[in-house]
């Protein structure tokens, strides 16, 4: 199958059982946007219906499930790490700063 990022983890929804509604709402999302991407997975792949998109999901991916667990782990994890980049700059900043001061302190 030939998709995007987006019309990829739309597939992979709609081969879960979801639907068109559940889909533009988890995505924040207007059902017109999402409605618009299933027209463009069928068109691109030259499919006829959801039934379709779920078939050659399955064939050429796999279980979506996994797909779906493995995105709400990494998002876990992105949090976690972005906390610790927050918290690595500010002690970078402080270490800076407290550099800037004893070199005045050694030069004036």
């Amino acid at each position: 199958m030939d998709l995007s990022k987006t019309e990829f983890r739309v597939s992979a929804h709609i081969t879960a059982g979801y639907d068109v509604k559940e889909i533009a709402s988890k995505f924040h999302r207007s059902y017109h946007t999402v409605a618009s991407q299933i027209k463009t997975i069928r068109l691109k792949n030259k499919l006829k219906n959801l039934a379709e998109i779920s078939r050659e999901f399955v064939l050429e991916f796999g279980d979506p499930r996994h797909y779906i667990a493995m995105v709400f782990l990494i998002i876990q994890v992105g949090l976690f790490f972005n906390i610790e980049d927050d918290e690595y700059k500010r002690t970078r900043k402080t270490k800076i700063a407290r550099t800037k001061i004893a070199s005045k302190k050694h030069n004036g």
